[in-house]
């Protein structure tokens, strides 16, 4: 486990108050693994309050106050498919102040997708574009809202669901490693798909 890891654990520890035991932290290899892992070491607190639908009602309400797009918005629905590439730039920081929340930052390839996934140098060793976020969907959007917003959004010590652990722990990760929020998936392994040592 490299120094980036030590960090991050502790970063997870301190944030829900337990601790990971050696044995136990060099078991996790994925998102999903240390999501599980923090999981079940803590007390949740199932209320009838839905996040997730609570989060979905602000975009909606935002899109329809801004007047961006009149088609219906449905988790399902791409980004793309309510905004343009020209009207990404100018209408994204109208969207974050309407929602009130920090949005995922959009990257060259959500304005120009001719730039391809991929940088070739010295014409052999290629370095992967950061994945456009323009071409999520409304679900993407609001999981990664969540977690950028999640010391806003989610009381640390009414936890409700392994959800909200996901995001958490998803929100950490992106402050404290820098990677782009909409490049962690639970499913990624830290070492090699995030690249943390």
């Amino acid at each position: 486990m490299g120094l980036d890891s030590v960090e991050l654990l502790m970063s997870v520890e301190d944030k829900f108050g337990i601790q990971i035991e050696d044995s136990e932290a060099e078991k996790i290899y994925t998102v999903q693994n240390f999501v599980d892992s923090v999981y079940s070491k803590i007390i949740t607190n199932p209320n009838e309050k839905c996040l997730t639908q609570i989060v979905f009602y602000r975009i909606r309400k935002a899109f329809q106050n801004l007047k961006l797009n009149d088609k219906e918005i449905k988790p399902e629905t791409k980004i793309t498919e309510l905004l343009s590439q020209t009207e990404l730039k100018e209408k994204w920081p109208l969207l974050k102040t309407e929602i009130g929340l920090e949005l995922p930052e959009l990257v060259a390839l959500d304005f120009n997708p001719e730039l391809g996934s991929h940088v070739k140098i010295f014409g052999f060793k290629t370095i992967k574009r950061t994945t456009p976020v323009s071409s999520g969907t409304i679900r993407e959007l609001i999981g990664w809202t969540i977690a950028l917003n999640e010391q806003k959004l989610i009381d640390i010590e009414k936890i409700t669901n392994k959800y909200e652990v996901e995001r958490i722990i998803i929100g950490i990760i992106n402050r404290n490693l820098g990677i782009p929020i909409s490049e962690i998936k639970l499913e990624h392994s830290i070492p090699n798909d995030l690249g943390i040592d």
